[in-house]
């Protein structure tokens, strides 16, 4: 029977738990150099703030994931880590203090031994915890497991295994698929992979694909690892016969080597086993937390649309008599359709006169125009100077109050807080294959475009380039960076046009 690993928080409770205990350990610590434990213990304030403190800890703790590859990180990636969780931890409590408006014990002064005091802990803790982890699973791993290979890949495929084993299994020999192989030979390329390590000291070749599953029935193994070469047949006789003995088999598909997704992933569809692969990779419980963001943004963001409604709408109709929103056909999602409202910051004729004003510019057949000074931009206009002159409508774009309709679209889930561009339909209609994957993830109002130079940004390749890279290493803490450096982006007008 097999029991299949630990993944994702499940795997890491433990360095959860003993990361909270240290904060807490800290915070108790930094209050003690400023009152009594007579009067720590019936303050309110204090323990809300512990309970608080630990809740900000382990929304950090998703939010980073912070226990990716933990493991195998060194001292010192070890230590960046947790300055970096230390960080935002401090970030987080600083405004609880706040909106609690209580602070009886003046928590600053308690934040400033505690903070330092809680990095030192926590690194220490890590470190120490894994070299238990390491000692534990050396002393008590009953898990033998034989490797199979072809002989000219074996060498490669422990090594592999070995730089990530991590003490999980005790490899009790190798089998090769070729029973004409030198094996003397084969095993005297493995002799120095196997140094420093007592329980892989004596790997040997133990059967060949003739004697395998003589070899299976009178000696203790509980796992094979197969390694299916790219372009074989798969041995299915072959696994079916071991499996049938009881024993695991994971078979490594060497042929997903040569796709070039980062994101493969072995499922069920339809009854039939495949192998998934995506540009990008997102679960059920960060989908679910990043439309509840939606939802917290949409909401706000549709109030203050409001707002500005009562403010903007006068002067657009003014400056330019008509709606006071604009609507318009974009894609979303792998390719739907759906509505965007904007401010509208343009002539009524604007849409019409597109092709022109492109054309003028030699950007009739770009994939996503911009221009500088648009004629189509209400009050818009060329001074006999040369210079531009900027009405309500250059303003409205300058400050991004054009975007904050698309809140709308947020609530109704057509697009995201963070996101792609939605390209129109036109454009959508001349993408090259390569360009298509930015549509892969639901566009949103900001991203990783917007904060890197927006309209300075001209190349729509780099453009591309830039939205892939946000769904390839898309993450909820990735979102809450672009969040807030594109507050910053909108206040300085950086890349403004």
């Amino acid at each position: 029977m097999y029991k299949r690993k630990a993944s994702g928080w499940s795997q890491h409770l433990d360095f959860m738990a003993l990361d909270i205990l240290c904060l807490e350990i800290a915070m108790i610590s930094g209050a003690l150099l400023h009152v009594s434990w007579s009067l720590l213990a019936h303050s309110f304030v204090f323990w809300s703030l512990c309970v608080g403190s630990g809740v900000v800890d382990l929304m950090v703790m998703v939010l980073m994931d912070a226990y990716h590859s933990v493991i195998r990180r060194d001292a010192y990636r070890e230590l960046r880590v947790v300055l970096k969780q230390t960080m935002y931890v401090t970030i987080g409590i600083i405004v609880f203090v706040f909106l609690m408006r209580e602070d009886d014990l003046n928590m600053i002064n308690v934040l400033v031994p505690a903070v330092p005091f809680y990095t030192m802990l926590c690194f220490s803790m890590r470190v120490l915890w894994k070299e238990y982890l390491r000692q534990r699973l050396h002393l008590k791993n009953h898990t033998g497991m034989l490797v199979v290979a072809e002989p000219d890949r074996l060498r490669g495929v422990v090594t592999e295994l070995v730089n990530h084993n991590y003490n999980s299994y005790r490899f009790v020999g190798a089998a090769l698929l070729d029973d004409q192989a030198d094996i003397p030979a084969v095993e005297a390329g493995l002799a120095d992979i196997m140094q420093g390590d007592k329980k892989i000291d004596a790997l040997r070749v133990v059967a060949t694909r003739n004697t395998l599953i003589q070899y299976l029935i009178n000696s203790w193994v509980d796992e094979v690892y197969i390694d299916i070469p790219a372009g074989d047949a798969m041995p299915v006789a072959l696994i079916n016969e071991i499996m049938g003995m009881g024993i695991t088999v994971h078979v490594a598909m060497n042929e997903m080597d040569q796709i070039e997704a980062r994101h493969k992933n072995v499922e069920w569809v339809c009854g039939q086993v495949t192998i998934t692969t995506s540009l990008g990779y997102v679960t059920g419980r960060d989908l679910l937390l990043k439309r509840l963001m939606d939802i917290v943004g949409g909401l706000i963001g549709s109030v203050i649309t409001l707002l500005l409604t009562i403010v903007l709408g006068p002067f657009i109709y003014a400056a330019s008599p008509g709606p006071i929103f604009f609507k318009q056909t974009r894609i979303g999602e792998n390719g739907r359709k759906f509505s965007i409202y904007k401010f509208r910051s343009m002539y009524m004729d604007a849409e019409k006169r597109k092709q022109e004003v492109a054309a003028s510019q030699g950007e009739e057949d770009h994939l996503m125009f911009k221009m500088e000074h648009d004629p189509r931009i209400i009050g818009q206009k060329q001074k006999p100077d040369g210079t531009w002159e900027k009405g309500i409508g250059g303003w409205i774009r300058d400050l991004s109050l054009d975007e904050f309709p698309q809140f709308f679209n947020v609530l109704k889930g057509e697009m995201s807080l963070v996101g792609t561009r939605p390209p129109t339909v036109d454009e959508w209609e001349r993408y090259e294959p390569y360009h298509r994957g930015r549509m892969s993830t639901k566009p949103g109002i900001t991203g990783l475009w917007q904060i890197s130079g927006r309209s300075k940004i001209r190349d729509f390749n780099q453009v591309v380039q830039l939205d892939r890279e946000y769904i390839e290493n898309w993450s909820l803490l990735l979102d809450c960076k672009i969040l807030l450096r594109t507050v910053w982006v909108v206040l300085t007008r950086k890349g403004a046009m």
